[in-house]
């Protein structure tokens, strides 16, 4: 696995995702010029040094399909203003393709313009992993790689990632080109990927980049619901369902707090092992707009736990009240995708 295997990615054991630094979960606003580098330098110098972004992550917020203004902030040009005081062999960045916003198209002229778009605004001649953010159909899965693959050829891209695909479309694009990695929503309360395509990803040497794995910081034990886009748009979230989780996680709280961690670290360290356990790659990637926070889940992610903690940890996803997200978004992830094979 060319990107976890050996880099200085691998050797942190932690990603982090730089969306929340455009206003996501923040009702659009973004964080500004110096804070935004801060956050990006101070996870840079704690040792992370993988980054995610998307050609999509940008502000005001707004559909995929929202015109592109003079107005609009990237957060890949936010990321390009910290990679340019960087050396670029000292970190490796992600960003994806998002088809929805190229009216749907996968072709080679369509992502290789994409990819140059984002390029420029990252300040870079190449980044190390290029996804395509969702897989509209299985035929569109082996486009996208297939066109990518030639971008490879040509230098720009050094691997291939896909986000939130069934693991049947996962093989065939996998046979057009290796597939580095697959992009997707894996914690303690979300563990559907397990039983189809964690054990595809194992068969076939294909990582996992674990988006979410706080579950929209769910599991950081917040003291009352968000007030952002989650309170109206993620079902765990939701009044009612809220409560009920905080009651479900409690063992996870109780557990933390008898190891000297926060609970964040706990899920992360839980991820490790599971994945692990599993015989899979995995590399969380985390994402904040608050540095304090950032250092603490780049360090949770050493929290040793023994087999029983594994034991006690294991039956919380089962008690969790609501989905991961709405009705809208599983429609394009793997439980809306797969219920068409």
């Amino acid at each position: 696995m060319a990107l976890l295997g050996g880099t200085l990615a691998e050797s942190s054991g932690i990603g982090f995702g730089c969306m929340s630094a455009s206003g996501q979960y923040s009702d659009g606003k973004p964080l500004d010029e110096d804070a935004c580098f801060r956050l990006f330098k101070g996870v840079y110098d704690a040792g992370c040094r993988h980054f995610d972004t998307a050609e999509v992550y940008r502000s005001p917020l707004g559909p995929v399909t929202a015109p592109i203004t003079k107005d609009t902030l990237f957060n890949e040009s936010q990321l390009g203003k910290f990679f340019a005081t960087v050396p670029r062999e000292s970190f490796t960045v992600a960003t994806k393709f998002h088809p929805m916003a190229h009216q749907g198209k996968s072709d080679y002229d369509t992502v290789k313009a994409a990819l140059l778009a984002s390029l420029k605004r990252l300040g870079l001649g190449y980044v190390d992993l290029y996804y395509s953010h969702r897989v509209l159909s299985q035929e569109a899965g082996v486009e996208f790689t297939t066109s990518v693959k030639l971008l490879v050829a040509e230098g720009l891209v050094k691997n291939i990632g896909l986000s939130e695909v069934p693991a049947a479309w996962l093989r065939k694009a996998h046979a057009v080109h290796p597939i580095c990695c697959v992009q997707q929503e894996w914690a303690l309360v979300t563990r559907n990927l397990e039983d189809d395509l964690v054990p595809t990803c194992k068969e076939l040497g294909v990582g996992i980049v674990a988006y979410s794995p706080l579950a929209r910081n769910l599991l950081t034990m917040p003291k009352e619901r968000p007030d952002d886009m989650r309170r109206s748009s993620v079902p765990r979230f939701a009044a009612g369902n809220f409560e009920k989780n905080m009651m479900a996680l409690k063992d996870v709280e109780a557990l933390a707090s008898s190891k000297c961690v926060s609970p964040a670290q706990l899920s992360l360290a839980w991820l490790r092992h599971k994945a692990t356990q599993l015989g899979v790659q995995c590399l969380p990637i985390p994402g904040t707009a608050n540095l304090a926070h950032a250092l603490d889940n780049i360090a949770g992610i050493k929290v040793s736990l023994t087999p029983q903690d594994m034991q006690l940890l294991e039956g919380v996803a089962a008690l969790t009240a609501g989905a991961r997200e709405n009705e809208q978004y599983l429609k394009s992830g793997i439980e809306g995708l797969s219920s068409r094979l």
